[in-house]
């Protein structure tokens, strides 16, 4: 479990813009909490900040996930990043965790196991290096081009760009614990569910929501592509219908920029 408190320390780290870190300590810790997030505890992380930037004292924020299964983070190891800032200034490399859930960033360095909550509204990108998966590299940036104009605040991971550019979107779903009544499920536990969507942007800038990324979704999508797509699945029969061999299909017919 994690339990945040409040520091007035300046951190410095080397690479890392003055402005870029919050001034919250995240220390590791079993204690047990009593909530589940909300949306307003971002507006508790910055009142935090202000309070701290006047000279008074922080509030102590409790953003912990108790008894819950599942990961807030859409990737639940920390793994180094390169992060750049709104002004495109890259930063020294950190460890770096994204919380679906509330939409942060946390980051770290590796010698120490504390961390902190960057400030997201000055973060417009991040590559996470990834050694132990199928994607040695994988890079995340704002929705820009979302439907809806409230999910352009996220962060979405960038699958493919080409002349079709291919976004995967994290979501976290609570699922209650269900144990009461006849037809309960005898679950006994909350369970926070990963949903993943994903979008493709066309070259005339139409964005199509992709709820399971299979093949004939993407032909769907890209109508253009679709023949080409059916064409070189034939020849290479070899490749299966993961999220990665379909990515890789894409970049045959629509090479990456």
């Amino acid at each position: 479990m994690m339990q945040y408190a409040t520091t007035r320390r300046a951190v410095g780290w080397g690479g890392i813009i003055a402005g870029l870190l919050v001034g919250l300590s995240v220390q590791q810790s079993r204690a047990q909490v009593s909530q589940v997030p909300t949306s307003g505890s971002g507006v508790m992380a910055q009142e935090n900040i202000n309070s701290i930037a006047r000279g008074g004292q922080g509030y102590t924020i409790d953003t912990r996930y108790q008894g819950l299964v599942g990961s807030p983070y859409a990737i639940a190891r920390w793994l180094p990043a390169v992060v750049t800032t709104d002004h495109d200034v890259k930063l020294q490399p950190v460890l770096l965790k994204y919380d679906v859930v509330q939409q942060l960033l946390y980051a770290r360095q590796p010698t120490r196991t504390d961390s902190m909550l960057l400030n997201e509204n000055r973060v417009k990108s991040f590559v996470l290096t990834d050694a132990t998966g199928t994607v040695p590299e994988r890079r995340f940036r704002r929705f820009v081009e979302a439907p809806e104009p409230a999910q352009g605040r996220e962060f979405v991971e960038v699958l493919h760009e080409g002349k079709y550019t291919v976004l995967k979107q994290y979501q976290k779903k609570l699922e209650q614990a269900s144990y009461k009544g006849a037809y309960s499920q005898d679950k006994r536990y909350d369970e926070l569910v990963t949903k993943e969507t994903y979008y493709l942007r066309r070259p005339d800038g139409k964005v199509v929501p992709i709820n399971k990324l299979t093949l004939k979704a993407l032909q769907s999508a890209a109508p253009e592509l679709a023949a080409k797509l059916k064409s070189e699945a034939d020849r290479n029969k070899s490749m299966g219908k993961s999220e990665a061999d379909l990515i890789a299909l894409l970049r045959v017919v629509d090479p990456t920029t």
